[in-house]
């Protein structure tokens, strides 16, 4: 079955996705800090602002100008964007920084921040085509898992009533039953991960994609590295090359 694509800003990705990220779905990107998530989503919406989509990126645990300063850092300069109207940001940490700082003011308790959550979403304007949530660590944090579920299950299912194609970012968490609970609920999954070579003892970044609904998926994981250019993703294991190759040579 043939379903619209939205393309992912990295060229490798839209290869190995079939042109990009099923349209108007939720997309669970899991991973520790520093594994490029954050970073996997800035392509997302630089790409979508360029395509004349309208998006929003709703921050919960950074400010703006941190986002907009690692965009920088990698060649993306949001502001034109902003100026034109494609490209929305919610002050959510900012938000939540005075809430924290009148609760302790006045002795009361925090778990009422994320309360609000659901509302927020179903503020965004109807014509929003792309979402990125970054992230739902906090969510996760002040509920228990009924709750986290109900909430996520809910704010999935309005973005997708609004036809919004959207990136949910999430860390991983010791025990991983709310990770596990988000990743049922998605349309697809990337996870990402920092891994050290045990003999070199050098770091290597990886990715995989156990999930993408509607899409073809080798399994194979991929190694990437981050540069000032963003995501430059390759294959770990190039087995169906080899193949062709050694195919090819024979005939």
């Amino acid at each position: 079955m043939q379903i619209k694509r939205v393309p992912t800003g990295i060229k490798e990705l839209d290869g190995i996705l079939e042109s990009g990220y099923p349209a108007q779905q939720g997309i669970l990107i899991s991973g520790p800090p520093g594994s490029g998530k954050t970073i996997l989503a800035t392509h997302f919406l630089h790409r979508s602002c360029q395509d004349g989509k309208k998006c929003v990126l709703m921050l919960t645990q950074v400010n703006v100008e941190s986002f907009l300063e690692q965009a920088l850092s990698i060649g993306i300069d949001f502001s034109s964007c902003i100026e034109k109207g494609t490209l929305e940001i919610t002050k959510s940490f900012e938000a939540r920084t005075n809430k924290i700082h009148n609760a302790a003011r006045h002795g009361s308790g925090i778990g009422f921040l994320e309360k609000d959550c659901v509302q927020n979403v179903q503020d965004i304007p109807d014509d929003v085509e792309c979402v990125v949530i970054d992230n739902l660590d906090m969510l996760s944090l002040y509920h228990n898992m009924e709750e986290f579920a109900d909430k996520f299950f809910t704010i999935n299912d309005i973005l997708y009533g609004k036809k919004c194609t959207t990136l949910f970012l999430i860390g991983q968490e010791e025990r991983g039953e709310k990770l596990t609970i988000a990743q049922h609920t998605s349309f697809g999954n990337i996870e990402m991960s920092v891994v050290k070579d045990g003999v070199s003892g050098r770091g290597m970044r990886q990715m995989y994609i156990p999930k993408m609904r509607c899409t073809y998926l080798s399994l194979e994981p991929l190694n990437f590295k981050i540069s000032n250019q963003g995501i430059k993703i390759e294959k770990i294991f190039q087995r169906d090359d080899i193949i062709n190759d050694a195919v090819n040579s024979i005939i």
